[in-house]
């Protein structure tokens, strides 16, 4: 992360940009380099100091500032004549001030080396602003909620939606329930309380302090107990009048039905 942060860094980036802009000149000018001497034998490097501020002004001024603002026309003005000034400005400097008989390779690499510029600037800014892939997230399964047609629990650290239908009824061992099924029989850690509670009622009843019933399920119902196909359920002394109230509704919602 140092290296990356060392990188991004505007100063380091200029200066790579200098030194390459300086590196791809040299090795054409290498031969000529040798045979010049005093001043003339650096001054092309200072003029790359400049070609490389003009390069930046254009790439983060003009381009960015107007033709990536869709002020496209000011742009083509404004860089074509900032080109010809400086083209006009090489040709007297080069001709009379350096004695250059033939300008016109230095000023057509400036017009090339401004075209570079632009596309390496254009591709590092394309780079930076393709979005990178998202590391996949965990999906959590979703858990229904207390009125879906499933009891949502977890059995040996596995999640799993019982159908409410399956269910026939629950038993109360300390702190976990046993969730006898149609097929199989649950053991969830889960209090009695809980479970009354995420149980749509009246389909549900809880009939004693141990148990809770699928009313569904009922098959006989006496003055204190209840069946269950054939399992025999006692009811609680606290629990008869609701018990009664409930199945009596219950059997007449199914009786309307």
């Amino acid at each position: 992360m140092r290296i990356r942060a060392w990188f991004e860094n505007p100063v380091v980036l200029h200066l790579a940009g200098i030194g390459a802009l300086w590196a791809v000149h040299f090795v054409d000018d290498y031969y000529h380099f040798q045979q010049r001497t005093g001043f003339q034998q650096t001054s092309p490097y200072l003029f790359l100091v400049m070609l490389y501020g003009w390069i930046v002004f254009h790439n983060r001024v003009l381009f960015s500032g107007l033709y990536l603002a869709g002020r496209k026309r000011p742009y083509f003005l404004y860089t074509s004549l900032a080109l010809a000034v400086c083209s006009l400005n090489m040709y007297f400097i080069l001709r009379y001030g350096f004695g250059v008989m033939n300008p016109l390779p230095q000023i057509i690499n400036l017009w090339l080396y401004t075209l570079l510029g632009l596309g390496v600037y254009v591709i590092v800014r394309y780079l930076r602003e393709v979005p990178r892939p998202e590391q996949p997230r965990p999906v959590q399964e979703p858990v229904p909620p207390v009125d879906a047609e499933y009891l949502s629990c977890t059995v040996d650290g596995e999640r799993q939606h019982i159908p409410h239908h399956e269910i026939r009824y629950l038993e109360s061992l300390e702190n976990y329930v046993k969730i006898y099924t149609l097929h199989k029989t649950h053991l969830v850690r889960m209090s009695m309380k809980e479970a009354e509670d995420r149980l749509p009622r009246p389909r549900f009843l809880r009939i004693s302090r141990s148990h809770i019933i699928n009313s569904s399920y009922v098959t006989a119902l006496a003055q204190d107990s209840l069946q269950l196909g054939s399992h025999t359920f006692r009811i609680g002394k606290v629990y008869k009048k609701y018990v009664e109230d409930q199945l009596g509704l219950a059997e007449g919602g199914r009786g309307a039905e």
